[in-house]
This record gives C-alpha cells, sequence and structure tokens, in this order.
C-alpha cells in the first residue's frame, strides 16, 4: 500500500532482513508539478502498487539514488517503460544503453527542478548517494546516509549499537572512518542540506523523523565540526 504523507507525497515500507537485522525499506513518490511522479529507491512492484501509482499519475521519473537499491530497478523499468531513469554514477553504467537513462548530479534535471532540489552528498570513498529535499513537502529524502533502528529483535539491536544507530538518528560508524581525511568536503555537504529548510526527514531505511528534522540531521553530523 501506498501512505500519504503530505498531499503530493507518499511513502511504501516493506520488510527487509539482511542476516535477521530488521532494516525495512522505503519507497518515497512525489507528485510532480505536471502531474507526473517522481519513484525514489523503487521497491516490489506489485499490481497493486502499480495500479496504486498509476492511480495517482504516469510514472516520469525512477530514481537509483544509492548502492544497493537496485534490487527492484528492472522490474521498475519493465513496468514503467516510458519512464526516465535517474541514477547515481555508479549504477548509471548498468543502463547506459537504455534510452532516457541519465546520470545524477548536483543539479537537478527539467524533469522535476522545479519541485526537487539535490546534492550529490559526498561521504568518503565508498558511499555514493544523492540525497533531495522536496519544497512543498518541506522533506529531505536519504537513502542510507543516516537512519535509525528501533527495537525489533537481538540481532538488529546489536547490529544497530556496533553500527551507532540504535534508537539514536546517525550516519553508520563507518562513515565517520571513511570520512577521517575528507571532513571539509564532509562539512561543505552537510552545510548544503542544512541551507534547505526541510521538516521531516524520509530515509530509505529505519525509522522516519516526521518533524524538527533539521535538528537532528545538524545533531548527527555534529562531530564533523
Amino acid at each position: 500500500m501506498l501512505q500519504k504523507i503530505d498531499d503530493t507525497l507518499w511513502i511504501a515500507e516493506d520488510p527487509l532482513r539482511i542476516f535477521g537485522i530488521a532494516l525495512g525499506r522505503r519507497m518515497t513518490v512525489i507528485g510532480l508539478p505536471d502531474g507526473g511522479l517522481f519513484v525514489h529507491s523503487p521497491w516490489e512492484m506489485t499490481a497493486d502498487r502499480k495500479r496504486r501509482l498509476l492511480d495517482l499519475g504516469p510514472v516520469r521519473s525512477i530514481v537509483a539514488p544509492g548502492r544497493f537499491h537496485d534490487l527492484y530497478l528492472d522490474q521498475a523499468l519493465l513496468e514503467f517503460p516510458q519512464a526516465e531513469l535517474h541514477a547515481i554514477p555508479s549504477l548509471f553504467g548498468r543502463f547506459a544503453s537504455r534510452p532516457n537513462t541519465f546520470p545524477l548530479s548536483d543539479s537537478p534535471p527539467s524533469s522535476w527542478g522545479e519541485a526537487i532540489e539535490q546534492h550529490a552528498f559526498i561521504a568518503g570513498p565508498f558511499h555514493s548517494e544523492t540525497v533531495f529535499f522536496h519544497r512543498k513537502s518541506r522533506s529531505l529524502l536519504l537513502t542510507d546516509l543516516c537512519f535509525r533502528l528501533e527495537d525489533r529483535g537481538g540481532m538488529t539491536r546489536l547490529a544497530g549499537g556496533v553500527l551507532g544507530v540504535y534508537q539514536k538518528f546517525s550516519p553508520t560508524r563507518d562513515i565517520r572512518l571513511w570520512t577521517l581525511g575528507e571532513r571539509r568536503l564532509l562539512r561543505d555537504s552537510v552545510e548544503r542540506v542544512l541551507a534547505w529548510p526541510f521538516t521531516r526527514i524520509i530515509p530509505a531505511h529505519g525509522e522516519r523523523i516526521p518533524e524538527d528534522g533539521r535538528s537532528a540531521f545538524e545533531a548527527a553530523f555534529r562531530w564533523v565540526w
């Protein structure tokens, strides 16, 4: 099912467990001014989900914003062959021969530039992610950059504690390690995001931050200064 969060913002949530860790998985859908849809981090396209999307409008853009978020990308493209695909550079090469396929960058394309801003966030050599700000709903869309895990079993508590995200909205501890020599670049990215007037945060995993998201994001990266 799609859950309505704002006038032009919906999410679909699915269970996802990896080695017993309850990460969860979230797809976000934004209604664009032209009536089309922006689909962020597509998940399984069941018949009901596809029908619900089509009820909302034509799928204009499918977005692969981070590594390891291409599990159901082929299925989404098969179901919506007319849609543009926008993927981070590390995934773009896999689909480069497909028509209407574009690499994500710091500049939003005309497809959604009127409604959504974006930034290729720099968080070390092994983390590739483009983050988005939906102006109308004042929502920040993240993939794996930051998230918070709640108490859903022993493995989730253990992994969340090791990663530094158990009951705490934060980047994982490995990002802190990877960015030791790139703190200035990381600060630039953090400041770029904090320039957006967002109030909620919608990550692809873990719990949503429904309000006061700016304070939560600022606290999550206080260590970079």
